[in-house]
């Protein structure tokens, strides 16, 4: 069976009518908020042309300029400080600058002034934390410019620092002596430096300088002072003759550097000449002290039986042998080898030879006397004569030791003994002691034999003519 639509007309109606009324409300709602908001938006424009209106007749009148900078400023200033209004933290740095002095060095010469003082340096850390204390724009400067001459108190400024850094000196003031300068003329010595250097080898020859005189200037006082002005020479790593241009220097009485003098002109050309003054002589064994009981050198054997030595001409001349000394009682074996150092006679500059091996053989020793010895004068001043207490004091008996086969084999000739005293430092006086003194004149031969004097002394009156 089939259903059949319920079609009430009078229920559609109500329906209709319900709808209609909704819409009418929606839209009497909409046009009272479009109203509202219309009221609201015209109030909001009538409020902002108001204040627009306001602000342009306080801004643009004239009489209220400085009141709106004045505003403006302290907007700005709040707006780009609001992050960073904390007081920044304040440190200190202490250091020592360097004293700069500007003078007119051509007419005055000033008393000597600190090298460097203390700086404390204040401020805040940033600041502080850009000085460079090793750089050579800081400095402490003593401005003499205007300054005559007298005393005078100058305070020291630092430069090289921020201005917003605060710097105290230590000292802050020094006291500053003026002196005008005078001039003369000097002569010009000369002098080495760096001889340590030189080729112990080569010798300084002769020396030529330009100049033999040169013009000094300083305060008078300081002139005073000045005992010698050299050309210093520096000889350093030179292996011949050579011209160079020497430094000039002024000296004091005591050999202080006086760097307050003025030397025209400040060099000079020097030229020197080096040649090598070479000399061959032999290499003999000196035996001092007692040897063992009974034993004497009978033989001895070099590696190195000469060397060369260098120096001096006028030195070299005076020089036959280079002698190596040997303590005698080590030689306890009848066969000892040793190694000596061999130490250059003085003035020496240089031996081909620093070190010898030397071998030794020990024999039995003999002894020999030799009786009526002479005794010999030397050094003796022009202006004394000698006389003896007694004609024993002119003769001496002397002994001589040796191994017994040295005597047969190595000649033992007494005519080679010289006996003497030296008279160098004698003066005027009655009973006076002088040494006696023993040369074997033979230096091949000499290591072989000892010879000691009966008398180490003699008694003799020195007379003044």
């Amino acid at each position: 069976m089939t259903q059949k639509p319920n079609n009430d007309p009078k229920k559609e109606q109500d329906t209709q009518q319900e709808k209609t009324e909704l819409a009418q409300f929606i839209a009497d709602k909409s046009q009272k908020i479009s109203k509202q908001t219309e009221s609201l938006t015209n109030g909001a424009q009538r409020i902002i042309r108001w204040l627009s209106n306001g602000f342009d007749r306080v801004l643009f009148n004239p009489r209220h300029g400085k009141l709106v900078a004045f505003v403006v400023a302290f907007i700005v200033y709040i707006a780009f400080n609001s992050n960073s209004v904390t007081t920044p933290l304040l440190t200190s740095l202490p250091f020592d600058a360097p004293v700069n002095v500007t003078y007119n060095s051509e007419m005055y010469e000033i008393t000597e002034i600190p090298k460097t003082v203390s700086v404390l340096a204040s401020g805040s850390q940033s600041d502080i934390s850009m000085i460079n204390t090793d750089s050579s724009n800081i400095k402490a400067t003593l401005d003499l410019t205007g300054y005559t001459e007298g005393t005078h108190q100058v305070k020291y400024a630092i430069e090289g620092v921020s201005t917003r850094v605060r710097t105290n000196v230590t000292p802050e003031s020094v006291t500053v002596t003026i002196k005008i300068k005078n001039a003369k003329k000097v002569e010009l010595g000369y002098d080495f430096i760096n001889r340590d250097k030189l080729d112990p080898r080569n010798n300084i020859g002769d020396v030529e300088l330009e100049l033999h005189e040169v013009s000094i200037k300083a305060s008078q006082d300081t002139l005073d002072k000045v005992a010698f002005v050299k050309a210093l020479i520096d000889v350093g790593g030179r292996t011949a003759s050579f011209e160079d241009d020497a430094k000039i220097v002024a000296y004091d009485q005591t050999g202080a550097k006086l760097d307050q003098v003025d030397i025209i002109p400040k060099t000079v050309k020097a030229k020197v000449s080096l040649d090598q003054n070479g000399k061959s002589v032999k290499i003999i064994p000196v035996f001092e002290g007692n040897f063992p009981e009974g034993k004497h050198i009978s033989d001895y054997k070099l590696d190195n039986d000469t060397i060369t030595i260098y120096g001096p001409q006028e030195t070299l001349e005076n020089i036959t042998s280079v002698r190596v000394p040997i303590q005698a009682a080590q030689l306890d074996k009848d066969t000892v080898t040793l190694q000596q150092t061999v130490s250059l006679p003085a003035n020496v500059r240089y031996g081909s030879v620093s070190k010898v091996n030397i071998e030794i053989k020990m024999g039995e020793a003999v002894t020999k006397d030799f009786e009526d010895m002479v005794i010999s004068y030397r050094s003796k001043p022009n202006n004394l004569d000698i006389s003896p207490k007694s004609a024993d004091e002119t003769k001496i008996t002397i002994t001589v030791t040796g191994a017994a086969e040295s005597f047969d084999t190595k000649g033992f000739d007494i005519n080679n003994v010289d006996l003497y005293i030296d008279l160098r430092d004698a003066k005027a006086g009655n009973d006076q002691e002088f040494e006696v003194f023993a040369m074997y004149n033979d230096d091949t031969n000499a290591p072989y034999f000892k010879i000691k004097v009966a008398k180490e002394h003699i008694v003799m009156d020195v007379i003044e003519r």
